[in-house]
């Protein structure tokens, strides 16, 4: 009997001694780095962006922003979003989503209403 409890003894051993190994080897394991992205936001004369979102992303990010007009002015255009239009022409204000899947430059223009 005494043999045998030895022999637990350095199964046990052992068996702590390898989940030990794996797990210190599984905390040096370094995960891959995030693809990321910058995005710029503009916003032309006559109004602004909102949120100030410029910055780096995560690529497969969305972002959501919203142009308004300054008084005098109307929102005429977005550049560089992914739904490029003046659907919003006489609108309080005009929101854009932009998917973050390289650097994008995006910009938002006015233009006065007069």
């Amino acid at each position: 009997i005494y043999i045998y409890l030895l022999d637990m003894k350095k199964l046990y051993f052992l068996v702590f001694f390898l989940l030990f190994a794996c797990l210190k080897d599984a905390a040096d394991v370094e995960l891959p780095a995030r693809t990321q992205y910058t995005l710029t936001i503009t916003a032309g004369e006559g109004g602004s962006v909102s949120p100030e979102a410029t910055g780096t992303y995560d690529a497969g990010a969305t972002v959501t922003i919203s142009a308004t007009p300054d008084a005098g002015y109307e929102f005429d255009r977005w550049l560089g979003g992914d739904f490029d239009n003046s659907g919003c022409a006489f609108a309080l204000y005009c929101r854009t989503a932009i998917t973050i899947n390289s650097n994008r430059d995006v910009q938002a223009f006015f233009k006065s209403q007069s």
